[in-house]
C-alpha cells in the first residue's frame, strides 16, 4: 500500500544541527538543495567521506567515537560547505529560472566573462566538481 502523496520542496534547507551523541546526520537528511547541477550529490559524498575520516581517526586513538565533540569536529567540518553551496544554488536556481530581462543581461554577461577568463572558469569547474575546501582523504584517493 501506498502512503499518500507527497512533493519535496525544491529549495535549500539545513538541519538545525547535524549531529547528537552517537548520532550524524549526513547528505540530504543534513542539508537539502535546488537539484541544479547534482551538488546534492557532491555534498552527500563530501559529508560521508568526511564522517568516516573523523570516525576512524577517532577509533584509531582509541577514543569513544560516538562523543558530541567528536561529532561536533564533522559537523564544523561540513556545515559551512553546505551552507555555502546551499545559498550559491539557491541562487543560481533563482537567477537561472526566470526570465526577466535585466536578470537575463546580467546572467548571460557573467556567464562570457566566466568563459572568458581561465582562472575563473576553472574555479567554477572545480566548485561544480566537489574539489574546493579541504576535501576528506578518501575524496582525494588516499587511504582512509
Amino acid at each position: 500500500a501506498a502512503g499518500p502523496r507527497w512533493s519535496y520542496p525544491l529549495k535549500f534547507h539545513l538541519a538545525r544541527s547535524f549531529v547528537k551523541p552517537r548520532f550524524a546526520l549526513c547528505g540530504d537528511s543534513a542539508h537539502g538543495i535546488h537539484p541544479i547541477a547534482g551538488q546534492g550529490l557532491n555534498l552527500g559524498l563530501k559529508d560521508a567521506a568526511a564522517l568516516a575520516e573523523t570516525l576512524l581517526d577517532t577509533a584509531r586513538l582509541g577514543l569513544d567515537i560516538g562523543t558530541l565533540d567528536v561529532l561536533r569536529r564533522y559537523e564544523r567540518w561540513r556545515r559551512f560547505d553546505s551552507v555555502t553551496m546551499g545559498f550559491t544554488m539557491d541562487a543560481f536556481n533563482r537567477l537561472f529560472s526566470n526570465d526577466i530581462a535585466p536578470l537575463r543581461i546580467a546572467r548571460d554577461l557573467g556567464l562570457g566573462i566566466v568563459d572568458q577568463i581561465a582562472p575563473l572558469r576553472r574555479l567554477f569547474m572545480r566548485t561544480a566538481g566537489g574539489d574546493i575546501g579541504k576535501l576528506p582523504r578518501l575524496l582525494k584517493g588516499e587511504a582512509a
